[in-house]
C-alpha cells in the first residue's frame, strides 16, 4: 500500500501545518509560490508526525511505519526529514515545524489541522486548533478574493477538465507536479558476503551480469545469472581482474574489462561462456567506461586527449581505427560514460569528474550538445529508459546517493525515493532496473609513512561510517564526520582524554570537509543540500554554531583566510562557474566579497607561506596564487580533476594519493622548490574515500579505510505513472 495513503486514508485531503497547507493527494505545498512538491516518503513522515498529536516519534517508529515491509537504513529517514524541512522552508537555526530530539526522535512543533478543502480558500477564517483537537468536516464557500489571487500565482487549475474515453484527466497545472514514475517490486537480488559490483541487466530483462571477488587471490570474475534465482555461470578465467560487464544489443555476448600485468584490455565472450577474445584497449589506472553501438559493430568509449581531457570515441570491433566524434566541447572538457539511446539517435554522457558532474546529450553522429541536468553532483552511473525520453541515474546532490529520473523534454528531475543506490541499469524490453546497493562500512585508520613505524591502526572504531578526517594544527585531536549516532554529524576525538563526542546534534544536510582554524579553537564545516550549501563555524569551547553564509550562496568548500574574521570558499556563481571567493560574514551573509579565481574545484591555504593552492574543475594540475603579487602559477600536473579530494598541503609540501582501478593506491610527496616527486609508501589498506589528513610530525596519515564491503544488487520495476506516456522525439 502507498505509504502516504496508508496514513491518511481516514483523514481529510488538506493538512495545515503552521503557516503552510499541504495537499496530501498531489503532495504539493500550496502556500509556497513555487509550488513545491513533497517526496512521497517526506509526506508520509509528515502525516505520521501530524497524527501523533505533538508526541515525539522515535526513528525506529518512523522507519517501521513509513518503510513497512522493507529493510531500510537510517539514512532514508534522515533524507526524508531533510526533504520535508526544505519543502516547508524550515530555518535550521530556529525550527518552526519539525524538532529533532537527539537520541529520541522527531516531533512536529507546528499546529496542525486536517480539512476537506483548502483552508486558505475558506471564508470566514477559522482559528487553527491545537494538537489533538478535532478537525471540522463542514464545507465552506470558497473566497472569491482568494481564488483571484491563487489563480494569479498559478495555484488553482482551470475550472474545466478534459475527458478522454470516459477518463477525467488532471489539469495541466496539477499534472505537471504529479509523479511521472512509480517504483514497484523493489527487492535485493544478492546477499552473499563480499561485494557484487557494477550490475548490468540483459536487454530482455531476464539475466544480469556483475563482478565478484575484487580482493580474491584469484582475481575478480564476471558472474551471469537469471534475474530470478537460478544457476550462476562465470566468464573469463585468465589470471587478472575482470570487471564492468556490458551486454551486446541482442544479449548474446558480454564485453568486459580485463586487468593483468599492468595492462587493461576489453574482452568479448559469449554470455553463456566460452572463448574470450580481445577487441580493444582500455586505460589501466581508471574505470574506463564503455558501451555498445545499437548495431553491435562498435564500442562507444571516452578516449584521453591532451592534458587529461576525454572525448567520446567510436571504436570498431573489426580492428579499424577509432573515430573521434566531433561535437561541441571545450578543449579541457572531461566527457565520460557515453551511451546510445535505445533507438540509436542520441548519445548521453557525463561531463565533468565527480563531485561536479552533469548529464548531457547530443546526436549520435556528433554536433550540438545539450545539458540535461544542472546539479553539479556526484553522479554514479546512469542508463537510458526504454522509451528513450528519460534517463535514470544515481546522484548525491540531495545528500544520500539515490536514484532519480530526468526527462529529456523539460529537464525535470524526479526522485525515485530509492536510497542508497548506485550504477542503475535498465532493460530494453521490460520495465526492470537493477542497481548497486552500497553496503560499505568505513573507519578511520592511522597509516605510517615509514613501514618501520609499525602497522596501520584503527582510530575511534564504531559500527557506523566515519570519514572526512582532519587533524588539529596544534595537538592530536581529530575532527571527522560520522553516522555512528544514527544520523550524520560532526565529531571530535581527543586522544589525550580518550573522549569522542559529537559537535552537532541536528539533522544537518550532507556534511563535508571539516577545517580547523589555525589556533585549534574553531572548526568550519560545509553543509550541503539539494542545490545549496552553507559554511558553518563551530566554537569548540562553547559549542556555539554560527551559519556564515545565506541560502543564496551555494558553498561547495570553505577554509579560513589569513586575515582573522575572513574566509575563503568555492561558491557557485550565477553563471554556473565555481568561484573562489574571499569574504567576511555578517548576520549569516557573505559580505565584502572578493573573487580570487574562477572554475575552482577545491582549495587550501598554506599556513607556512600564506599562499593559496587550488585545483580546477575541468583542467588538470595544481595551481598556486602568490600572496604578495597575486600571480597564479602551475605547481604540478600530477593532480587531475579525478582526485579533487585526494591531496593536501602541509609544511610547504604537497601530499597526494594516486589510485588504481585494481589494487590499492600510493602516497606521493611533491616538493615545489625542487620539483621532486617521490612515492612515500603503498597504502597498506583499501581506502573508501580520497579524503585524508596528516599528523603534525608528518609521520602518519589518517585515511578513510574500507572496513567492510558487502555491496549487493537490487532490482525494481520502474513504471510510468498513470496518465503519463513516453514523449515521441522528432
Amino acid at each position: 500500500m502507498n505509504a502516504v495513503f496508508s496514513v491518511r486514508q481516514d483523514s481529510q485531503r488538506y493538512l495545515q501545518v503552521g503557516d503552510h497547507v499541504v495537499d496530501t493527494d498531489t503532495l504539493r505545498v500550496l502556500t509556497r509560490p513555487e509550488g513545491t512538491r513533497l517526496t512521497p516518503k517526506a509526506a508520509a513522515v509528515l502525516l505520521q508526525l501530524a497524527r501523533s498529536s505533538g508526541r515525539t516519534l522515535s526513528r525506529d517508529d518512523l522507519l517501521d511505519e513509513v518503510w513497512k515491509g522493507t529493510c531500510p537504513t537510517p539514512d532514508v529517514l534522515t533524507q526524508a526529514v531533510k526533504d520535508l524541512r526544505r519543502a516547508l522552508g524550515e530555518d535550521l537555526n530556529s525550527p518552526r515545524y519539525v524538532e529533532t530530539l537527539p537520541r529520541l526522535g522527531y516531533r512536529l512543533v507546528a499546529e496542525v489541522r486536517f480539512f476537506d478543502e483548502d483552508p486558505n480558500a475558506r471564508a470566514p477564517a477559522v482559528p487553527a486548533l491545537q494538537h489533538g483537537a478535532a478537525a471540522p468536516r463542514s464545507r465552506a464557500v470558497r473566497s472569491a478574493k482568494w481564488l483571484a489571487v491563487a489563480a494569479a500565482i498559478g495555484l488553482v487549475a482551470v475550472a474545466a477538465v478534459a475527458t478522454t474515453r470516459g477518463r477525467t484527466l488532471p489539469s495541466p497545472a496539477v499534472a505537471a507536479d504529479l509523479p511521472r514514475w512509480s517504483v514497484a517490486e523493489r527487492r535485493s537480488l544478492t546477499s552473499d558476503p563480499g561485494p557484487e559490483l557494477l550490475p548490468r541487466i540483459s536487454p530482455d530483462g531476464l539475466r544480469i551480469a556483475y563482478s565478484i571477488g575484487e580482493d580474491a587471490p584469484s582475481g575478480s570474475r564476471i558472474v551471469v545469472r537469471g534475474i530470478e534465482p537460478s544457476r550462476t555461470s562465470l566468464l573469463g578465467g585468465e589470471a587478472g581482474e575482470d570487471c564492468h560487464p556490458v551486454w551486446s544489443p541482442d544479449g548474446s555476448a558480454i564485453a568486459y574489462m580485463h586487468h593483468a600485468r599492468g595492462q587493461c584490455t576489453i574482452l568479448l565472450e559469449s554470455s553463456f561462456g566460452g572463448h574470450a577474445r580481445e577487441v580493444a584497449a582500455c586505460a589501466e589506472n581508471t574505470l574506463d567506461y564503455f558501451s555498445w553501438s545499437p548495431d553491435a559493430r562498435n564500442l562507444l568509449m571516452t578516449s584521453p586527449m591532451a592534458a587529461n581531457a576525454r572525448t567520446v570515441t567510436s571504436v570498431p570491433l573489426d580492428g579499424s581505427p577509432p573515430r573521434v566524434l566531433r561535437y561541441t566541447r571545450a578543449a579541457s572538457d572531461i566527457d565520460l560514460d557515453a551511451r546510445h539511446s535505445p533507438d540509436g539517435s542520441l548519445i548521453a554522457f557525463r561531463r565533468g569528474t565527480n563531485p561536479y558532474s552533469d548529464l548531457h546529450v547530443m546526436p549520435a553522429e556528433g554536433g550540438d550538445v545539450r545539458r540535461v541536468t544542472r546539479l553539479a553532483s556526484r553522479i554514479r552511473g546512469f542508463d537510458w529508459l526504454p522509451g528513450g525520453d528519460a534517463i535514470v541515474f544515481s546522484s548525491g546532490h540531495a545528500g544520500a546517493q539515490g536514484l532519480y529520473v530526468v526527462s529529456l523534454e523539460d529537464g525535470r528531475v524526479e526522485s525515485l525515493d530509492v536510497y542508497p543506490a548506485e550504477f542503475p541499469s535498465a532493460a530494453r524490453a521490460t520495465d526492470a532496473v537493477v542497481y548497486e546497493i552500497p553496503r560499505l562500512r568505513t573507519q578511520l585508520a592511522r597509516v605510517p609513512l615509514d613501514p618501520a613505524d609499525g602497522d596501520p591502526l584503527a582510530l575511534v572504531p564504531s559500527t557506523g561510517n566515519d570519514g572526512a578526517p582532519m587533524m588539529s594544527p596544534v595537538d592530536d585531536r581529530i575532527a571527522f564526520v560520522s553516522d555512528r549516532s544514527g544520523s550524520q554529524q560532526l565529531w571530535l576525538h581527543d586522544p589525550a582524554t580518550g573522549e569522542t563526542h559529537a559537535l552537532t546534534d541536528a539533522d544537518e544536510p550532507n556534511l563535508r570537509y571539516p577545517v580547523w582554524r589555525r589556533d585549534g579553537a574553531r572548526l568550519l564545516i560545509t553543509a550541503r543540500g539539494e542545490g545549496w550549501g552553507h559554511l558553518i563555524e563551530i566554537d569548540l569551547a562553547t559549542r556555539k554554531r554560527t551559519v556564515l553564509t545565506s541560502g543564496e550562496e551555494d558553498v561547495r568548500y570553505g577554509v579560513y583566510a589569513t586575515t582573522p574574521g575572513r574566509y575563503m570558499a568555492v561558491i557557485n556563481a550565477d553563471d554556473g562557474a565555481r568561484e573562489l571567493v574571499e569574504f567576511a560574514s555578517e548576520q549569516g551573509r557573505a559580505v565584502e566579497r572578493k573573487v580570487i579565481a574562477r572554475g575552482v574545484g577545491r582549495h587550501e591555504l598554506d599556513l607556512v607561506e600564506g599562499s593559496i593552492w587550488f585545483t580546477r574543475i575541468n583542467q588538470p594540475g595544481l595551481f598556486r596564487i602568490d600572496p604578495a603579487t597575486g600571480a597564479e602559477q602551475l605547481v604540478t600536473s600530477a593532480i587531475t580533476p579525478a582526485n579533487i579530494d585526494g591531496w593536501l598541503v602541509s609544511g610547504g609540501q604537497l601530499y597526494y594519493i594516486v589510485t588504481h582501478a585494481i589494487g590499492r593506491g600510493a602516497i606521493h610527496r611533491f616538493d615545489p622548490a625542487t620539483e621532486t616527486d617521490v612515492v612515500l609508501t603503498q597504502l597498506p589498506v583499501a581506502v573508501a574515500d580520497l579524503n585524508f589528513s596528516i599528523t603534525r610530525d608528518h609521520r602518519h596519515l589518517v585515511v578513510v579505510r574500507a572496513a567492510a564491503v558487502d555491496t549487493d544488487i537490487g532490482a525494481l520495476r520502474l513504471q510510468r505513472a498513470s496518465g503519463t506516456h513516453a514523449t515521441t522525439r522528432g
